[in-house]
């Protein structure tokens, strides 16, 4: 369901006049005589909105881990985090006016559990409602969520699929039913992907009858969530993760490393996509970016909306959403990375030990002074077990293959050992913001191109 007049009225005024737009709206749409939950979701016409203590909230929020960097998320106009069970955690979420989707600790098969073991079920279920029990009266608290991408098991060693349990959805709704029961008063959700495939969607929406809306993961297919949710939910859902292209989507070079966008690249993607996937859906109540902090998967700036602590493109582009108005300073823009000689970027090849030339593309809106650093690192080693990252290492820098920096250029040493690499540069404006990029490359002597230096 697309954009309608309600909408954009809803969101401009949310943008103009936040300080009386709670009660405002909520007079105008629901009035003040019923009494309150402080969290609940109601439809207005055809327009699905989440209120807290009576008044429209619209979920402006991030994927945290460990609940940081808050501040910086606030600044922005965030409003709402997910993330983990921690009292002190909601008690610093709550010191700076964010609400918490708490993602409880619910195991599924990837993570070992046997859906078959009714005592292993009902021990998880137990300990789930132990949390539920000691955080329910905590103010920052908004929602439950019952797993996150449970439904997806990894293949066997031999690349057979796994299909997950045929009884899962209804062993979470077990669990969301009896949180319901301990506390009446925080929705439940469960946070699922793929929700395109209309027999997954038709199954969680009959198994769980308790689940209050739908949280959805959704990365380049995020344009095509919208109508089986609409068609077989029936209720309202919000996106659970969304940003760019997950690694597992994107193009992958001859040797199958996966490519990487550039900050600025990313920041004009996940614009996009705000705008015309998430504003535009009137069943979706608001959407959490992924992710705010730093994260190793793939490579340590992949998702990452944070460089070595530094705010990047993306986040000025969340604040101009969320707040209306640009950041006073803005980061360096970084559109693309060339290295001599190399025409195919999905192919480069270098000679052991040769040295290079290469060059970002870069500018800074406010024309700060920039200070580049380069560094090259090995393509990490992907473990075959590795769901979203969890069992990859971050890589080191290989010291002393950077030989001269000038201005937005860089001369280098390609490694002397066969495999693959990558050269990152990161773009820094003195001001708390930086832009990055990387560049994939394969030593191999036998197939190596030649430098400069021997051309």
């Amino acid at each position: 369901m697309r954009l309608n007049s309600f909408r954009s009225f809803f969101l401009r005024f949310q943008a103009a006049a936040p300080l009386c737009f709670g009660g405002l709206i909520a007079l105008m749409l629901f009035g003040c005589a019923q009494e309150q939950k402080p969290w609940e979701l109601s439809k207005y016409g055809r327009q699905w909105v989440l209120l807290h203590n009576g008044s429209p909230f619209y979920i402006k929020g991030a994927v945290t881990w460990g609940y940081g960097p808050l501040e910086e998320l606030v600044a922005a106009g965030g409003n709402a985090i997910r993330a983990q069970p921690d009292r002190d955690g909601l008690d610093k979420a709550e010191e700076l006016g964010l609400a918490v989707l708490v993602n409880l600790p619910v195991r599924g098969q990837r993570d070992g559990l046997d859906w078959d073991n009714d005592k292993e079920v009902a021990d998880q279920k137990r300990k789930v409602l132990e949390v539920v029990k000691d955080l329910k009266d905590h103010p920052a608290v908004m929602m439950w969520s019952v797993g996150n991408e449970l439904g997806y098991v990894p293949r066997k060693p031999s690349g057979e699929r796994v299909d997950p349990h045929p009884e899962m959805w209804q062993r979470l709704n077990d669990i969301a039913r009896e949180i319901k029961r301990v506390d009446p008063v925080h929705p439940v959700t469960v946070c699922v992907i793929d929700v395109r495939n209309k027999d997954k969607i038709q199954k969680v929406a009959a198994d769980c009858p308790d689940i209050d809306i739908l949280g959805v993961n959704a990365y380049s297919k995020i344009f095509s969530e919208g109508e089986p949710i609409e068609e077989y939910w029936k209720k309202p859902f919000f996106f659970a993760e969304w940003s760019i292209d997950g690694h597992w989507e994107t193009p992958r070079t001859e040797w199958k490393a996966r490519t990487e966008l550039t900050s600025s690249e990313k920041a004009s993607l996940i614009s996009y996509r705000y705008k015309n996937a998430i504003l535009t859906d009137t069943n979706c109540v608001g959407a959490f970016v992924f992710f705010w902090g730093e994260r190793q998967e793939t490579t340590h700036t992949f998702w990452s909306l944070f460089q070595d602590g530094l705010k990047t493109e993306s986040i000025d582009v969340m604040q101009r959403f969320w707040t209306g108005s640009w950041p006073d300073n803005r980061a360096p823009a970084v559109s693309g990375l060339w290295v001599e000689g190399q025409d195919n970027l999905m192919d480069i090849r270098l000679s052991p030990g040769a040295e290079y030339q290469a060059r970002v593309y870069c500018y800074d809106p406010e024309h700060d002074d920039l200070e580049i650093t380069w560094e090259i690192r090995p393509e990490i080693v992907r473990p075959a077990e590795n769901y979203a990252g969890s069992a990859e290492k971050r890589v080191e820098p290989i010291p002393n293959l950077i030989l001269h920096e000038e201005a937005k250029s860089v001369r280098f040493k390609a490694p002397r050992e066969t495999g693959a690499y990558r050269l990152f540069v990161q773009v820094a404006d003195g001001q708390g913001s930086a832009g990055y990029a990387n560049v994939c490359f394969y030593v191999n002597e036998k197939e190596g191109n030649e430098s400069s230096e021997n051309s």
